[in-house]
């Protein structure tokens, strides 16, 4: 599909749609595909509020489009591309009836794969820039690459849309590969736009956020480093501030997520535990046991009972 002709597709259906739902869903080629789903934002007027569910690229196809991104305003203009991490919030406040935002939000499987930080040989300046880019992205919660509309990286991303809508052969492998280069294009011309990078004011809703996005792999060092605080300090402030100290707040999180996939008989308790974040079965035994008062295993029983599942 040419350009004009992709953009003239995309802008035919957001005027077609007679649905006044903020997003228009865009169905793709194939049913079999489930890399990301792409959404078009609907001209309907108002302020559109969104929380982003998994990694998500904002990509303005056509126009300018004013949005307010984690508290921050953007205006996202032609060919402009936006990566939010999950849990990100924003807003689009002003768009034109000829403006088009594309919306594409990434599997968790694409998301484990797409990563600035995959294990690849870098120089050192390389290095260098994918530090600070992941730093970037870490402490503002998004990337903002600011492509012009006939940069490498926009003319990619049309690619990426026009695999989606057509499902040609080995269509997985193809997106895989351009949103790899589509990225190493942005950082090479050094199109991604520095925000500012104050560290993130602590709160207690703030680092329930935080540790809610990465309760598996977490570290005090870690959390102090993104909350800009020194560990010692940062341990004995969130004691202070929650009455509970930092490994308490994980622990619980980790226990609210192992019930909630006790639930699903799909998965077993090996890999729970491995996804909740615990090297050993006995350390987890013992923590649920304290947090919990029963087993894993009592509990999967009595959860199966309430849903009616049998599987005997």
């Amino acid at each position: 599909m040419a350009t004009v002709k992709q953009e003239q597709y995309l802008t035919s259906v957001i005027d077609a749609t007679t649905s006044d739902s903020n997003e228009i869903r865009l169905s793709p080629g194939s049913n079999d595909f489930d890399l990301f789903t792409i959404n078009l934002e609907n001209h309907n007027g108002g302020v559109h509020r969104y929380q982003t569910t998994g990694l998500t690229i904002l990509y303005e196809a056509i126009g300018t489009t004013k949005t307010k991104i984690n508290g921050q305003a953007f205006t996202i203009s032609a060919g402009n591309i936006i990566l939010l991490q999950k849990k990100s919030e924003y807003e689009v406040e002003k768009q034109g009836k000829k403006d088009l935002l594309v919306k594409i939000e990434l599997s968790q499987r694409l998301s484990e794969q797409f990563t600035l930080k995959k294990k690849q040989r870098f120089s050192g300046q390389e290095k260098a820039v994918i530090d600070h880019i992941s730093k970037l992205m870490t402490t503002n919660r998004l990337l903002n690459l600011n492509c012009s509309a006939m940069s490498r990286s926009s003319q990619i991303m049309k690619k990426i849309i026009d695999e989606y809508l057509n499902q040609n052969l080995f269509v997985e492998n193809m997106v895989l590969a351009e949103l790899s280069i589509l990225f190493v294009a942005a950082l090479r011309n050094k199109d991604f736009e520095k925000a500012p990078t104050a560290a993130p004011k602590f709160a207690q809703t703030a680092l329930e956020q935080y540790i809610d996005e990465n309760f598996a792999d977490v570290t005090l060092n870690e959390a102090a480093k993104h909350f800009g605080l020194n560990p010692n300090y940062f341990s004995t402030l969130v004691k202070q501030k929650t009455g509970k100290s930092f490994v308490e707040h994980v622990d619980e999180r980790r226990m609210q997520e192992a019930r909630n996939l006790l639930a699903r008989p799909d998965i077993s308790v090996k890999e729970i535990i491995t996804r909740v974040g615990y090297n050993g079965k006995s350390f987890f035994y013992k923590k649920f046991g304290e947090y919990y008062h029963e087993t894993p295993v009592q509990m999967r029983a009595e959860l199966f009972r309430q849903a009616n599942i049998n599987l005997k």
